[in-house]
């Protein structure tokens, strides 16, 4: 017998296809050699067209094309049966088709670009843990988050992370040591002292947009544009030395326009096609130094003082893609949302001006000390997190535990971070816009340890105090001169419809608000 089945022409082809798989494609990561992979048989096929033509030989490429079909019905034969029946992860539960290929997962953010709320029903079906790739879970219990994301976690950095190389970021460095060293030059560009002199350009930007809103008192605004134009301006400015100029032309700059359309075309994948402009910005910023240090001062040192290899050029410009873009969508998208829920609740809104009156909101400091205006921002990220389905990491090879539960080596692992914050176990009346329990119902509150929206852990934002600080100062400047209301057309449905999830949660229909000039203030 077999003798027999060695003697059928396709045996061979379609044994090839599963040992390729078996003992090569089977183990690491392959992601970003798929497109040379696929070059590979492409070529083949070329070989195979030419192949008479260019030869004596008087073959054809039908052998050559049967080869090839059998090859590749033994490989992915043998990718499907050893996923199905065979994976580590084939005791989790999922769609079938989730453990088969990790275009389903593409095929979740697609989907109106709300991949967050695909995730939430597949956890509403399955429970805690859902097989959503071929090596990938989203995990959904509580007791995972400082196991996957704190500080003692033996998890890395996951294969999205290296789809905008060779410019890797700090945020996209998945080496660890390497991270760790980059990450201590971010934190000398946080410092305390470090944003006191960022705090008067941020003041400044934030009187231009107060003068954008002044011009249109009583009528319907934008306020999700204007606030993209604020975050990205500041961002511009400190990594720069130059804003965009967004908030005085009052039209988006060749970069956003860039890189919002890219978020919308690419976002199920990746996307670094937008970033071509930022070559010439940080080789000016390069040769211009600025009277007082910013954030790309201290990534340039970093730069002088190692051996200003290509590698070193390269993790630069990713930097410096990282400290705009980061710094600035986030940031917009978290000040939509602020807004949204304060045109939404006059009766807290009302009880936030009456603190801002009360205070001197002249400082940054002064402004870190507001408790109503913390627990603001505070429930905003709980109910909108700026990362809604979370950060992707890999299980060490031991793999990870958590009481009943244990997670196999080398697995994705994904928390969906929008599901977790509204989770009943952790936060009651999770899906209601409740300040008060940051403040006056702590019992509200039962798991502070799940609620990490800038992350946790040695990967968490190293920008997080300089946003808060860009929030606090427009949002008090705002509330202090005006009341704030949805615009009539400005529907919640039509609000929800609009986020999208694109790694960072971004608002395409924006938000159209009216402001009006306060009944009464002390000022």
């Amino acid at each position: 017998m077999s003798s027999l089945l060695l003697q059928l022409p396709s045996f061979p082809s379609i044994a090839s296809g599963v040992a390729l798989h078996l003992l090569v494609l089977r183990h690491g990561e392959w992601d970003q050699s798929a497109p040379a992979i696929v070059s590979w048989y492409l070529a083949f096929v070329a070989i195979g067209l030419l192949l008479p033509s260019v030869t004596q030989l008087h073959v054809g490429a039908g052998p050559l094309f049967q080869f090839l079909i059998c090859h590749l019905a033994g490989l992915f034969s043998s990718i499907i049966i050893y996923r199905v029946f065979f994976h580590r992860l084939r005791k989790f539960p999922g769609p079938i088709i989730a453990g088969i290929t990790a275009f389903y997962a593409s095929y979740l953010s697609a989907k109106k670009f709300h991949k967050f709320k695909e995730i939430e029903n597949l956890h509403q079906q399955y429970g805690d843990y859902v097989r959503v790739g071929p090596r990938e879970l989203s995990i959904a219990d509580p007791r995972a988050v400082l196991s996957i994301y704190g500080s003692p976690s033996k998890t890395t950095k996951g294969p999205f992370y290296d789809g905008a190389q060779p410019y890797v970021s700090v945020h996209s460095d998945r080496d660890k040591k390497r991270h760790a060293r980059r990450r201590r030059t971010w934190d000398h560009a946080f410092s305390t002292s470090a944003l006191r002199d960022y705090e008067h350009r941020v003041s400044k930007y934030s009187s231009q947009l107060l003068s954008v809103v002044s011009d249109q008192i009583g009528r319907a605004i934008d306020m999700g544009r204007w606030f993209n134009y604020y975050s990205f301006d500041i961002m511009g400015d400190l990594t720069f030395g130059k804003s965009f100029e967004m908030l005085v032309t009052g039209q988006d700059s060749y970069m956003l326009s860039t890189l919002h359309n890219d978020l919308q075309s690419l976002g199920p994948f990746l996307h670094v096609m937008w970033f071509i402009p930022f070559f010439k910005m940080v080789d000016t910023r390069r040769k211009n130094e600025p009277e007082k240090p910013d954030i790309f001062t201290w990534l340039l040192k970093e730069f002088r003082e190692g051996e200003q290899t290509e590698k070193d050029y390269l993790f630069l410009h990713g930097d410096a893609d990282l400290a705009v873009v980061a710094g600035s969508d986030t940031t917009a998208a978290t000040l939509t949302n602020i807004f949204y829920e304060l045109a939404s609740s006059p009766t807290w809104t009302a009880k936030l001006q009456s603190e801002i009156d009360a205070v001197d909101h002249s400082t940054y400091q002064a402004l870190a000390q507001m408790p109503l205006l913390n627990a603001t921002i505070d429930e905003t990220l709980r109910l909108h997190p700026p990362l809604p389905s979370g950060m992707q990491r890999v299980t060490p090879p031991q793999g990870i535990r958590f009481d009943d539960v244990y997670i196999p080596g080398d697995c994705i692992v994904q928390m969906p971070l929008h599901t977790v914050f509204r989770d009943e176990r952790c936060f009651p009346q999770p899906t209601k816009f409740i300040p008060e329990r940051w403040t006056t119902q702590p019992e509200l509150i039962r798991d502070r340890s799940a609620y990490i929206p800038f992350g946790s852990g040695p990967f968490s934002c190293a920008g997080k105090r300089l946003a808060l600080m860009e929030m606090r100062r427009v949002t008090v400047d705002l509330l202090s001169r005006y009341d704030v209301a949805l615009a009539k057309e400005q529907t919640h449905e039509d609000f929800y419809e609009g986020q999208s999830d694109v790694f960072t949660l971004v608002h395409g229909r924006g938000l159209q608000l009216v402001f009006t000039e306060r009944k009464s203030e002390n000022s």
